[in-house]
């Protein structure tokens, strides 16, 4: 229907081109022969005559209403004309064309173009069906790809082989939402194994100091006032408990605001003075045991405080818990590593791969004994990721252990 429309517009000028072309030329014409005519009296010459026969070879021409040539040619009986009307030297001209023969000028050149136009038509519907075709049918193979896509079929690459330049940079915009989509599906599994897994280990965790404080609340309503002693005991094992609970609790909620990674609260500090401000609560807690400082990393590091102080307090409290007394822990500090070392009975190969998994405890019965939830480690290392670093370890058994702190060497967490 455009087409059609366009089509006539364009028909429509161009007759009205051609009417005014030929009306144009036919002035020029006139006035041609106003400017050569002659008079001699109120006759035309001889000579005038002549060239207006030459002039207008098929047309009428009238002077003061006297017919000086008549219509001639095959359309002498024409009735349709177009008539100019001039003066010359005060004598009026009368010249009329006839029509029909511009008329059928006319048609021709229309189907002509109309001729053109139907090849120019044909040979752009070709073209365009080409283009259309080479366009459409990557697209369509495109859609049908994505719409096919799932989170089970993320790891499908789209692909639309011999497409365009246009379509090959939007099956590569696909194939890179894809790749975003599948790390955010594969995140979320792995979120949700570790959620579940947490949810399970957690309620382990929490049901065995409830069922203790449970068991020994039993104990408290059966037992006698008159043993004071069962009592005592009783009550004694309910604190601890509730501690551990607590303890517990804590981790847990750490580990929740960690997983949510809320903003830290840096400052610049040096690792020297980071642990010298520890120095005298480490030395006071562990006694037993000789801390001996090596402390050469005056360099400014952008630092969450509290946080990096309680890393270096778990691997110390670490240490200690597996470590005889009277020996000796090192903390070494230079550019921007720290390390913690002691000299206890190490760490089995087997376990060096897992310690930093939550509930991760390497001896389940010394854990229990000593109250160790297998969380300090997971939160150690979940701070120093929090922080741009990394945490390693190092263990050979029956010599010691090595935990190293790496900080972003920027000094930017």
């Amino acid at each position: 229907m455009i087409f059609i429309i366009l089509y006539g517009c364009l028909s429509i000028l161009l007759a009205g081109i051609f009417k005014y072309s030929m009306h144009a030329e036919q002035q020029q014409l006139v006035d041609g022969a106003v400017q050569a005519l002659q008079f001699e009296g109120s006759q035309l010459t001889a000579e005038s005559q002549r060239f207006l026969a030459q002039q207008f070879p098929t047309a009428k021409v009238l002077i003061d209403g006297q017919q000086i040539l008549a219509l001639r040619g095959p359309h002498r009986n024409q009735s349709t004309m177009r008539i100019f009307n001039e003066q010359v030297q005060g004598h009026t001209l009368k010249v009329a064309f006839p029509l029909h023969e511009e008329n059928e000028l006319m048609a021709t050149q229309l189907m002509i173009f109309t001729l053109v136009v139907a090849v120019l038509f044909t040979l752009a519907l070709l073209f365009y069906r080409r283009v259309i075709r080479q366009t459409l049918q990557p697209l369509t193979m495109l859609n049908t790809q994505v719409r096919q896509l799932s989170a089970e079929t993320m790891h499908n690459r789209v692909e639309v082989p011999h497409a365009p330049t246009e379509i090959k940079e939007l099956e590569q915009s696909v194939q890179q939402m894809q790749n975003r989509l599948q790390k955010a599906f594969e995140k979320e599994y792995a979120t949700q194994q570790t959620l579940q897994q947490f949810v399970s280990d957690a309620s382990h965790e929490l049901k065995t100091p409830l069922t203790s404080i449970r068991g020994f609340t039993e104990v408290l309503l059966r037992s006698s006032l008159d043993n004071p002693q069962q009592v005592r005991q009783s009550i004694e094992q309910i604190h601890i408990q509730a501690t551990r609970m607590t303890k517990l609790t804590a981790h847990l909620l750490q580990l929740a605001h960690l997983d949510r990674e809320e903003p830290l609260q840096c400052e610049l500090i040096s690792l020297d003075e980071l642990v010298e401000d520890m120095a005298p609560v480490l030395n006071m807690l562990h006694a037993d045991y000789t801390i001996d400082y090596m402390l050469q990393a005056p360099a400014l590091l952008s630092l969450d405080v509290m946080k990096i102080q309680q890393v270096i307090l778990n691997l110390i409290q670490n240490a200690v818990r597996y470590s005889p007394p009277h020996t000796t822990i090192t903390i070494k500090a230079y550019g921007h590593i720290l390390e913690v070392l002691d000299e206890g009975e190490g760490i089995a190969p087997e376990h060096l791969p897992h310690i930093f998994e939550r509930f991760y405890r390497v001896d389940q019965h010394r854990a229990r004994q000593s109250g160790g939830e297998g969380l300090g480690l997971a939160i150690s290392k979940s701070i120093m990721e929090q922080h741009g670093g990394q945490i390693r370890v190092a263990s050979t058994v029956g010599v010691g252990t090595c935990f190293t702190l790496i900080f972003n060497e920027k000094g930017n967490a």
